[in-house]
């Protein structure tokens, strides 16, 4: 009699277990769910423009002669931190086309422990964490990444996003990247690529 008691209070126990644990995954399940929800709808806004600025964009791309504009050219962001930077491309041609950017670091100034002002190179190293790999895109080229503005009619603009996440180990100073506007003769290709309009620079200072 004692035994079948212990036998079935053990069940119970092991019963009781099973259903914690299948609780707990639920709602483990549960937890990702929702984070996974507030990761991308965090990082969705973070790559809208706000109204003005894309306003500002638009309203130089009207212009007949403008081809490529940018709103603010320069931003202050610090380690850890993300922002981005609005470029249009207007189709003056009078056919169809893609476009895209090419967006680079091109070099970074700094100063050393002693408040001199140094060169930070744009290329990785081991020691330190370099400005080509904070942009978020397509990586087409050793520190170079693709922006897709895609298909334009004649006259028709669009504007774009540059998205920057800055490394938390990031040296301080200012960095330079070259903004270069591509037309290409079909989408997501780099096939018969032309440039469109001159180089551009926007600036990243890091405090």
């Amino acid at each position: 009699m004692i035994k079948n008691m212990k036998n079935k209070k053990g069940f119970e126990l092991s019963i009781n277990f099973i259903v914690m644990v299948i609780l707990s995954l639920a709602m483990l399940g549960v937890g990702f769910y929702f984070a996974k929800n507030i990761f991308i709808q965090t990082y969705d806004i973070g790559q809208q423009l706000d109204d003005q600025t894309k306003s500002q964009i638009e309203s130089k791309l009207r212009d007949p002669a403008s081809l490529v504009a940018i709103g603010i050219n320069q931003k202050t962001i610090k380690r850890g931190d993300h922002d981005i930077f609005g470029v249009g491309i207007a189709n003056r041609n009078k056919e169809d086309g893609y476009f895209y950017l090419s967006v680079e670091c091109n070099f970074g100034s700094g100063k050393d422990n002693e408040g001199n002002e140094v060169d930070i190179p744009a290329i990785c190293t081991t020691d330190l964490t370099c400005c080509s790999k904070w942009i978020q895109g397509t990586s087409i080229g050793d520190n170079m990444y693709r922006v897709n503005i895609g298909k334009l009619k004649p006259n028709e603009f669009e504007v774009g996003t540059i998205f920057f996440n800055i490394d938390k180990k990031a040296t301080a100073g200012l960095y330079v990247y070259n903004v270069q506007a591509y037309k290409t003769n079909a989408e997501n290709s780099m096939t018969g690529k032309e440039k469109y309009d001159s180089v551009k620079k926007i600036y990243v200072k890091v405090p």
